[in-house]
């Protein structure tokens, strides 16, 4: 069983759902648990997955889960970050199963980190980057982690032109057209990507980037694109979106300039449609992008060297061309969701194994 905060759009909870439905397809029986629900319910369905949401307060929600566990019996249960990992551990209650916990993301981006106690029955702790292992402080109880990095189903072929989502979206002949996929929540570096096409403007140079999500910082961020005299034949903020592979499948680059990262999906989901990645160093980005091969990375925070990249992948087509490419092929490779699957399946028979 998979445990998650809720199953709203994000890179986690896509990849959640992908994973759930390849092990259902290997013949495991599986179920999720959710918090929340969320846009993603509808996937799920579509998926033939049982899902459960829990609703009202906090004592309803924990008795929804206990008869979840009980009619379930799961032999594992996988939770995705520790902010749910206190309605997981009441599955203790129900079953001798085994707890791991993922945690998809670094020290910074967790709200809530778990108690001494959730941790000492929890069997093992997975981190989704070797850098997020060097910033992460839990209990003692959590013992050692576990490196497994997310992984992402390869196109099954794609469906969607060069330039369909540009007719909904025009932006000016000759145009370079970027993508950036984030929640705007103030830490993504949306502020840096707009200096950045300010600095492209301004020296003449044809670049669009459609900016996709939403947040509590959208109209910060909307305010400083007026503040910087930025039009949409420079920046579009598109919202919540549901077409992404659409979106992916008309640009030319993608770009996430963020100030801190865990193994951001949505870098891998562009490097499944070839595309050219220009990002920030931060976190477990270097594990998925290598400088100069896979795509350019730059300083976080820095304006100047973000347009000096997308500056060069304007000018050089067949670098674009090279480093998609090569961005392709790693993400079927090193970062496919068999392989991600393969070690996990390891990690349940290594947790369920008697001491």
């Amino acid at each position: 069983m998979h445990v998650v905060s809720s199953l709203g759009v994000g890179g986690m909870e896509r990849m959640l759902l992908q994973l759930a439905a390849e092990q259902q397809e290997a013949g495991d029986r599986v179920s999720v648990l959710a918090l929340r629900g969320g846009a993603l319910e509808q996937e799920a369905s579509a998926r033939s997955l049982r899902v459960r949401v829990l609703h009202s307060g906090r004592l309803s929600r924990g008795l929804q889960a206990f008869r979840f566990f009980l009619g379930e019996r799961p032999h594992v249960v996988h939770v995705h970050n520790p902010t749910s990992l206190h309605y997981a551990v009441l599955s203790k209650l129900v079953s001798r199963n085994r707890i791991i916990v993922t945690l998809h993301g670094d020290q910074d981006t967790h709200a809530r980190l778990g108690t001494a106690l959730e941790w000492w029955l929890t069997g093992s702790a997975v981190i989704v980057s070797h850098a997020a292992g060097k910033t992460l402080q839990l209990s003692r109880h959590a013992g050692r982690f576990v490196v497994v990095h997310n992984g992402i189903q390869p196109l099954q072929g794609n469906t969607h032109a060069k330039g369909d989502a540009r007719d909904e979206f025009p932006v000016p002949a000759g145009a370079l057209v970027g993508v950036m996929v984030a929640r705007i929540d103030g830490r993504k570096g949306h502020t840096t990507l707009l200096h950045a096409l300010a600095r492209l403007r301004d020296s003449g140079t044809n670049v669009c980037v459609w900016v996709v999500g939403d947040g509590s910082e959208r109209h910060h961020a909307e305010r400083t694109s007026s503040e910087l005299g930025l039009t949409s034949d420079s920046v579009r903020f598109l919202g919540r979106r549901s077409d992404i592979d659409r979106l992916l499948a008309s640009a030319d680059f993608f770009v996430l300039p963020s100030d801190i990262e865990g193994l951001p999906m949505s870098i891998l989901e562009a490097m499944t449609h070839a595309l050219p990645i220009v990002a920030s160093n931060v976190g477990g980005v270097p594990e998925l992008i290598d400088d100069g091969r896979h795509g350019l990375l730059v300083p976080a925070g820095d304006a100047a060297s973000l347009a000096g990249a997308i500056q060069r992948l304007r000018d050089d087509p067949d670098l674009r061309r090279q480093l998609g490419e090569a961005a392709r092929h790693r993400a079927s490779t090193d970062f496919s969701m068999s392989e991600m699957k393969r070690k996990y399946d390891l990690l349940y028979d290594d947790v369920r194994r008697p001491a």
